[in-house]
C-alpha cells in the first residue's frame, strides 16, 4: 500500500518532504498554508485518518482561509466496537457500511462474535429448542454453517481484506467452550451433561480440541488466510467455575493453538471467576477483554502479563429491547465519566501500558426481537462519543452538549 493516498479534500495535497517524528503508527500532522494541504504520517494507517480529518473540516468550513497545523495521535492503540452476529445474522452489506462509518470515526476494530445461542440458565432444560447459530461456511463440518444467514469464507475474507483498507481490523471471534451449542447440536457427545449442552464437556476435552484444530485451522492456514488480521478470538468466557481447572487447561490449550498458526489470541478475561493451579500462558501479546471484574479483576489480568481491553459491562454494554443493559447508551455519562482505564468499579492508573484500548458492544441476546434497523441506530447513537473517548480520552475543554452540537454537524 502507498504511504501516501489522496486525500478527500477540496485544496490540492502535498506530501510533506520531511520525514514524521513521534507520530507513531496512527498519528499524523497536517499543515494548510496558502491553499495547500500537506500531511506527514509514518504509517498509510495515519494517511487514511488525515483523510477522514480533512472530510470533518470540509464540513465544518473551518478550510477556507485557514492556515493551521494539526498534530493528531491517538491515545489507545484499540479503539472499537464488538457486534454480536451468533444470535442475529447481520448482511454483509451492513458490516461494509459499518466499517466505513467506523473509519470516519477512526474507530480501528471491529470485534465479530461469530457464534452463539439462545441464553437459558437451566443446565437441565430441552436444548435441542434453543436457538443456535455458527455464522461461517465450513468446509470442515459442512453440518456446522448456520442455515438462516452465514457468511461464505471467500466474502468473510475479502471483507477483512477491504476493511484493512479503510483502517479497521476485523477480530473474528468462535467462541468455546461455553456458548458452544452450535457445536453440541452437531457433536451431542461433546455436550456437558452437568452444565448445560451450550457448555463443551472438558472432561473430554482432548477429544474436543482434536475436533475443534481442523475448523480453527481452516481460517487460519492457507496462502490467503480466511481470518485475515493478526489476531483470532477464542471466547473463554461464563463457563461454569466448578470446574475451574480443566477450564484454564482448555484456555491455555486454545492460546498456544492459535499461536501455533501465527495469530495473536484474544479473549473474554475469566480467570478470577476460574481461580485455580493449572497455569494459562500470559504476556502482552495476549489481549483481554476485560468485561466484568467478577470474572476476571484488570489489576490481576494486568499482574499475570495480559494486555487488556476495556469493556465493562455496565457502562458500554447494548442490548436492544432486552430491559436490562442499555437498550441506548448513556452518553452524557460516558462523556463526563469513562475512558478505558474505568472497569467496572475499578479506575486504573490512566498511564498503564496494557491498558491497550477500549472497545463497546452490541449483544442480540433477544435473537430477532431487534431490526436491523435497531441494530444500527444504536451503533450510530452511541459511535462519536465512543471515538472520542477511544481516541483522546478526557475532554476537559469541552461540555458534552458543545460536543454532541459539533458531532451531530460533522455526522457523516
Amino acid at each position: 500500500m502507498n504511504t501516501m493516498i489522496i486525500l478527500a479534500a477540496l485544496l490540492p495535497v502535498i506530501p510533506q518532504p520531511r520525514p514524521a517524528e513521534n507520530l507513531g503508527p496512527e498519528g499524523y500532522e497536517i499543515t494548510i498554508k496558502n491553499g495547500e494541504i500537506s500531511v506527514v504520517a509514518e504509517s498509510p494507517l495515519g494517511y487514511i485518518w488525515a483523510n477522514e480529518t480533512v472530510k470533518q473540516l470540509q464540513m465544518t468550513g473551518a478550510l477556507k482561509g485557514a492556515n493551521l497545523v494539526i498534530r493528531d495521535v491517538p491515545k489507545y492503540r484499540v479503539r472499537g466496537l464488538l457486534l454480536d452476529v451468533g444470535r442475529k445474522y447481520i448482511p454483509m452489506t451492513y458490516l461494509y457500511k459499518l466499517v466505513d462509518e467506523m473509519s470516519y470515526y477512526k474507530l480501528n476494530t471491529l470485534h465479530l462474535h461469530l457464534n452463539d445461542n439462545e441464553i437459558c440458565k437451566d443446565p437441565q432444560a430441552d436444548w435441542s429448542t434453543k436457538y443456535a447459530a455458527f455464522r461461517l461456511e465450513s468446509s470442515t463440518y459442512p453440518e456446522l454453517t448456520a442455515k438462516d444467514g452465514s457468511y461464505s469464507k471467500a466474502e468473510f475474507r475479502d471483507f477483512m481484506h477491504y476493511a484493512m483498507t479503510r483502517g479497521v481490523t476485523v477480530v473474528p471471534e468462535i467462541d468455546v467452550p461455553a456458548h458452544s451449542l452450535a457445536f453440541t447440536r452437531i457433536r451431542p457427545d461433546f455436550a456437558s451433561r452437568e452444565y448445560g449442552a451450550d457448555h463443551f464437556d472438558l472432561a473430554k476435552q482432548d477429544e474436543i480440541l482434536a475436533w475443534l484444530e481442523p475448523l480453527f485451522a481452516e481460517y487460519l492456514t492457507g496462502a490467503d488466510p480466511v481470518f485475515a488480521g493478526p489476531y483470532c478470538h477464542v471466547g473463554t468466557d461464563e463457563y461454569n467455575k466448578a470446574a475451574a481447572e480443566d477450564f484454564r487447561k482448555f484456555t491455555d490449550a486454545m492460546f498456544k493453538m492459535v499461536r501455533k498458526y501465527g495469530y495473536k489470541a484474544c479473549a473474554w478475561g475469566s480467570l478470577s471467576h476460574a481461580r485455580g493451579e493449572t497455569p494459562v500462558i500470559a504476556d502482552r501479546d495476549i489481549y483481554m477483554d476485560i468485561w466484568s471484574n467478577h470474572f476476571y479483576q484488570p489489576e490481576e489480568a494486568i499482574a499475570a502479563g495480559y494486555s487488556i481491553v476495556s469493556i465493562p459491562d455496565g457502562w458500554v454494554y447494548i442490548v436492544p429491547k432486552a430491559g436490562y443493559y442499555y437498550d441506548y447508551l448513556n452518553l452524557p455519562f460516558l462523556f463526563n465519566n469513562w475512558e478505558p482505564n474505568v472497569i467496572g468499579d475499578k479506575v486504573l492508573p490512566e498511564d498503564c501500558e496494557q491498558i491497550v484500548g477500549g472497545k463497546y458492544a452490541l449483544w442480540n441476546d433477544l435473537l430477532d426481537a431487534a431490526t436491523l434497523e435497531d441494530v444500527e441506530k444504536r451503533i450510530s447513537h452511541a459511535m462519536p462519543v465512543m471515538a472520542q473517548k477511544l481516541w483522546s480520552g478526557k475532554v476537559r475543554e469541552q461540555t458534552f452538549e458543545e460536543f454532541e452540537l459539533l458531532s451531530y454537524r460533522l455526522r457523516p
